[in-house]
């Protein structure tokens, strides 16, 4: 994957974001957090940073740095995928589409508590929600109705990603 400018001189690893969600990200290494001036000076136009997620469109890609957890950063371009019958509903940000042995999935993030998100989120979908199943924390896979496909809530740090499995 070719990195804009600035993010292509620091170490990266590629690897999930999250034991239970198997899709791959760009992991900071090296600087052990993001310098910012240098960004800032590149791209004087992308909002977020040290306290928010970072978001910048550079050439034709939007990408996204944040912190899932303390001292770890992640990079990951977004997918500018249009709303479609399968969205999400709630206070979550679409950040990337994936297809993986004919199964489609679509990854959130939110920058809520755990809990919190999942009452949110509960309020568009507590007719559909079949069942739960528990990974990592109680209740974090949804599997819902009519063919709705499951969701997997992954905590990190300050924010939560779900991914949608359809």
């Amino acid at each position: 994957m070719d990195l804009p400018v600035v993010l292509d001189d620091w170490s990266w690893a590629e690897q999930p974001i999250s034991s239970s969600i198997n899709i791959d990200a760009l992991f900071l290494r090296k600087p052990e957090t993001p310098d910012w001036k240098k960004l800032s000076l590149f791209y004087p136009y992308c909002p977020g940073g040290e306290i928010i997620f970072w978001l910048c469109p550079i050439e034709n890609t939007d990408w996204t740095l944040f912190e899932v957890e303390k001292g770890q950063w992640i990079l990951m371009p977004l997918t500018n995928f249009p709303a479609h019958e399968e969205s999400l509903r709630g206070p979550i940000t679409p950040i990337s589409e994936h297809e993986r042995n004919g199964e489609k999935i679509w990854i959130y993030l939110a920058r809520y508590p755990f809990k919190q998100l999942q009452t949110a989120m509960m309020s568009y979908y507590s007719q559909k929600v079949d069942s739960f199943q528990s990974i990592e924390k109680e209740n974090d896979v949804w599997i819902l109705k009519e063919n709705m496909g499951r969701v997997i809530f992954s905590e990190q740090g300050e924010y939560v990603i779900l991914a949608h499995f359809l």
